[in-house]
């Protein structure tokens, strides 16, 4: 990490074969649990270290600074180790297996886990591979492949906050984490957040040096620009991804980023949430980045299918019936609105909304020793996330009035 990058051998392309675990008949509790202990033991471990790195530095050392910032975008992408090997939700897989089978093979399993297992368990929750996410990862390694046989291609992705571009974007980078060789750093994929500070490129050329590996902290923006056509070539990079692309406003810092991409031939992947408007106005912009992949929200018959899927993984005995939007009751209750409409109408169909109510209503129904997570379960849980959401923001806004008249 702190080594600058010297010249080595030529690197060839060879992505990473993806790493994942289908939701399938062969699917073993135990044997992912263990996987998951080990895991997080890497990681913690792994953790510990930055920290004591951290603790040696002086705030007063600008290359320190620089340092900690490495370490800090180290310690989130070590994170994500956790989930290194993700559940794949197929639902061709499922439908081949049926859902009647998958639950029985499942259920059982579930039944002999400890109440400290089943909090284990929900730790798959935090990141689950998608069909969609599946064509993303394709999409990301095609661009790759034509970089290299010479030809950069360029991608916006997009979607409204929340569908999971940042977080699929920090696993996937987390999958080709750097290599630190005895001549030079490997970094096949850099990803960086867009600085939001307009004022100079240099802010957004020092963050992608950070990535190479280096302490640089003089020279101006050209000499920056110089060396990350040479870094990138001794790094071997292969993709560069700058999340939250529409802090980039100044029509001259958008084409620092073409001009960049021009120089070296790395793909760059622009994301955010309307990665489209940002490239408006610029024809040569937009003749560069000219393929677009968007993340949905999750919407009727589609939520319905992934909740469905979703009830599978959840460690409870009896089925939650998640993915269903009706329920027929008693001829004087008639049709109610089952746990898909409800979702659907807290969330909007936001992932990142979806997740945290599945989440934290799985954490309450295990501590009350529910079978199943319940409507009444679900219910509890939403109106607790949006209290404690509410509470949050006054409190920002009581700090923001207390600074203004401190």
């Amino acid at each position: 990490m702190e080594a600058s990058p010297t010249v080595g051998q030529p690197f060839e392309l060879s992505p990473a074969s993806l790493r994942l675990l289908p939701l399938d008949l062969d699917l073993n509790v135990a044997r992912r649990l263990a996987n998951l202990r080990t895991w997080i033991a890497a990681w913690q471990q792994e953790d510990r270290r930055l920290q004591q790195r951290l603790a040696a530095l002086n705030p007063e050392r600008r290359a320190d600074l620089l340092l900690g910032s490495q370490i800090g975008h180290l310690r989130r992408q070590s994170a994500l180790q956790i989930t290194r090997q993700p559940i794949y939700l197929d639902p061709e897989t499922v439908r081949r297996c049926g859902f009647t089978p998958l639950r029985r093979h499942l259920a059982p399993q579930y039944a002999q886990l400890s109440p400290e297992e089943r909090q284990l368990w929900l730790t798959n929750l935090t990141f689950l591979l998608t069909p969609t996410l599946r064509a993303l990862i394709d999409k990301l390694d095609a661009i790759r492949r034509y970089r290299s046989l010479g030809q950069a291609r360029c991608l916006l992705l997009g979607g409204v906050s929340g569908v999971g571009k940042s977080s699929f974007l920090h696993w996937y980078t987390a999958n080709y984490h750097p290599e630190i060789e005895p001549t030079r750093n490997r970094v096949p994929v850099i990803k960086i957040d867009a600085p939001v500070s307009n004022r100079s490129p240099k802010p957004l050329f020092l963050r992608m040096l950070l990535a190479c590996g280096t302490n640089l902290v003089r020279g101006d923006e050209e000499h920056h620009r110089q060396l990350l056509e040479l870094y990138f070539q001794q790094c071997a990079v292969e993709l560069l991804i700058v999340d939250e692309v529409e802090y980039i406003t100044q029509p001259h810092l958008r084409r620092r980023l073409l001009e960049l991409s021009n120089l070296t031939g790395v793909p760059i992947v622009c994301a955010s949430c309307n990665p489209i408007g940002w490239t408006a106005g610029d024809a040569e912009i937009q003749g560069r980045w000219n393929d677009y992949f968007e993340l949905a929200q999750f919407t009727g018959p589609r939520l319905d299918a992934f909740l469905a899927l979703l009830d599978l993984l959840l460690p409870f005995p009896e089925d939650s019936c998640l993915g269903v939007r009706e329920v027929k009751g008693d001829k004087d209750q008639g049709v109610t609105a089952g746990p898909a409409q409800y979702i659907e109408q807290w969330t909007d169909g936001i992932l990142r909304e979806i997740m945290v109510l599945v989440l934290d209503a799985c954490c309450k129904a295990l501590t009350t020793q529910q079978p199943r997570l319940s409507v009444d379960v679900l219910n509890q849980a939403w109106r607790d996330i949006k209290r404690a959401k509410v509470v949050n923001f006054l409190d920002h806004l009581r700090a923001q009035n207390g600074g203004a008249h401190g």
